[in-house]
């Protein structure tokens, strides 16, 4: 039973009419009221709840995937390419292509390469907002800050906050993008980073890596087990080699 059967079986007909509706009104109380308009006006204000509900949602997704502030509203059309750079074109073309990817399915990891100003960042934060617009959960974080977060809870290793635990909530993004890839201090730090990647990898979860390394060099700091684990589901590699766009480098 709809919501007008209900209108109409719970009021008295009177004889005046909905000029919008050409129905006879009911009276409710000391009110004439056309029952077509009253569903209207239910459907209405549970629309606008249920927007209201998106927005937080929404607001929440975006806020928790911690973008640079730089970044916050950066997207694959705002992506600047030279017309004179096949290079631009093809990383953006790959990014939105692992993107619509990711929404249909696929679960496959992405490396990003490139010297600094070249627009890595750009295009992983372009790749974060068209999931999180898609209610996917995404994270970015350095990797120097994701070894800190570790190694702050050794201090005070409780059940909540403990290295075990850091490294549980960091498998629990649809997506991690990890950028700085290599900046970090070498020695403990690049095994905390690791163990997070390694975490990942037997969740099934996907991840998003930015560096300055070369690839060759990528492969080396990973070492041959990370690297297998890391094309086992697929990885697409996108490689920036251009000049610093921030300073005007060359195309």
């Amino acid at each position: 039973m709809n919501a007008m059967t209900l209108i109409k079986k719970g009021f008295q007909a009177v004889e005046a009419y909905c000029a919008i509706h050409q129905v006879a009104k009911v009276q409710a109380g000391i009110y004439q009221i056309c029952p077509k308009c009253a569903v209207s006006d239910v459907e209405t204000t549970n629309n606008e709840r249920q927007a209201e509900v998106d927005r937080i949602v929404r607001e929440k997704h975006f806020s928790g995937a911690m973008l640079p502030a730089r970044h916050a509203e950066s997207g694959f059309r705002s992506y600047k390419v030279n017309p004179n750079n096949q290079g631009q074109a093809n990383a953006l073309n790959q990014c939105v292509t692992y993107t619509k990817s990711f929404i249909s399915g696929s679960r496959s990891n992405l490396i990003l390469v490139g010297s600094t100003g070249v627009g890595k960042t750009h295009l992983s934060c372009a790749t974060a907002r068209t999931l999180l617009n898609k209610g996917m959960y995404v994270r970015y974080i350095t990797s120097e800050e994701l070894a800190q977060r570790i190694m702050s809870a050794w201090d005070k290793n409780t059940k909540d906050q403990s290295e075990e635990s850091v490294i549980y909530d960091f498998t629990q993004y649809d997506l991690l993008i990890l950028d700085e890839y290599g900046l970090h201090d070498r020695e403990k730090r690049l095994e905390l980073v690791h163990k997070v990647l390694y975490a990942r990898y037997d969740a099934g979860k996907p991840t998003m890596l930015i560096s300055n390394l070369t690839i060759a060099d990528l492969e080396k700091d990973l070492g041959d087990r990370l690297w297998s684990r890391f094309q086992h589901d697929g990885l697409t590699v996108v490689e920036c080699n251009w000049g610093d766009q921030r300073v005007g480098g060359a195309a």
